[in-house]
């Protein structure tokens, strides 16, 4: 196996969901650009809806990891970046649906705005796949 979860646990917070710790890995690295509620042909998905955004973000990075070679539960940690603190349920829930079991490492910062202002949140992922 090319994962070891270290300390895996349920967190309080916003949304419930398992995490670990840490994750030791070995294998073929993907480091991936934070990604937005943009769809394929370059539209905002979910204008001023925070889950919507998460929803589209997590698409693309299914995407790419399959690109890649890879899937969802390859993915070992999430950065998650929103702009508001309310959002945190909304958008986790959609993470919850897309990474149900994958049990991956995640911060979650809230920030002043991002590359664009309709932009409410935005994922990144680094992943390993065996």
């Amino acid at each position: 196996m090319s994962k070891l979860h270290i300390h895996p646990y349920e967190t309080r917070y916003h949304a419930k969901a398992i995490y670990s710790k840490a994750i030791r890995a070995s294998g073929d690295f993907v480091f991936m650009q934070g990604q937005v509620g943009v769809d394929d042909a370059g539209e905002l998905v979910g204008h001023q809806d925070p889950g919507l955004q998460a929803d589209q973000a997590c698409r693309n990075i299914k995407k790419w990891m399959m690109e890649a070679g890879g899937d969802l539960s390859d993915v070992c940690k999430l950065t998650v970046y929103v702009t508001d603190i309310s959002y945190r349920p909304a958008v986790y829930e959609s993470i919850n649906r897309w990474f149900d079991g994958v049990m991956h490492c995640s911060t979650g910062v809230v920030v002043q705005s991002l590359a664009d202002p309709k932009f409410l949140v935005e994922i990144d992922a680094m992943a390993v796949i065996d």
